[in-house]
């Protein structure tokens, strides 16, 4: 069994082609290939950890059927745009709902890491000084996101020790990954390397994602 993690899939949001510029004409062919490389890379027996913001609103009475059109088990940490919870049959198709966790994963060596996991960015996580490592999303590639990383390495070379990773899925070809190739890739990805688009605003100069 595989554990894989991954992040802002933002199924059924339209407006999220434009934000994260992913390379996609439309939401339907967006969430078309979403599956097909989650599935591609997913088997029925691993187990994928979504970091927020899985399914968008406009797709609530088809959350159930996207659920269980996904190989694997699915365990949501919940983020701010999780709004089909609501609905009984899609929270049921998922294995665990949590804010937050806290677990062990080994990797392919057999060497075993602390990982900690939230929707949001957290600098001072839970063993950060013990090389416990923090999974995260929500930020997109935003200002946000630059921020981030570059916080947390200053807080490196002052001597608090981090190690944090963004795993959303745009950064990661769109597809849940393991551990092992976070660790192996997660350094040389900046959040900007994505070209974004400047109407991320609405007219209440809300975020429109």
């Amino acid at each position: 069994m595989k554990v894989l993690f991954t992040g802002d899939l933002h199924l059924g949001h339209e407006n999220v082609i434009k934000f994260d510029n992913r390379p996609f004409e439309t939401v339907e062919e967006m969430d078309a290939e979403l599956i097909r490389r989650w599935n591609n890379k997913v088997d029925k027996g691993d187990l994928v950890y979504v970091l927020g913001d899985m399914i968008w609103k406009a797709r609530n009475d088809d959350a159930p059927s996207l659920i269980k059109s996904l190989n694997g088990q699915i365990i949501l940490i919940k983020g701010n745009h999780d709004r089909f919870l609501h609905n009984a049959k899609a929270k049921a198709a998922l294995s665990g709902i949590k804010d937050y966790d806290d677990i062990c994963v080994t990797m392919e060596d057999g060497t075993k890491r602390r990982c900690i996991l939230s929707h949001y960015f957290m600098p001072m996580y839970i063993g950060h000084r013990h090389q416990a490592i923090h999974l995260h999303a929500h930020s997109h590639f935003s200002d946000e996101a630059d921020f981030e990383v570059d916080f947390a390495e200053q807080l490196n070379q002052m001597g608090c020790k981090n190690e944090i990773y963004n795993v959303g899925c745009m950064y990661w070809n769109f597809e849940p990954v393991t551990l092992d190739e976070i660790i192996a890739h997660g350094k040389t990805i900046r959040p900007n390397y994505g070209t974004r688009t400047p109407e991320r605003t609405n007219e209440d100069g809300k975020t429109n994602i």
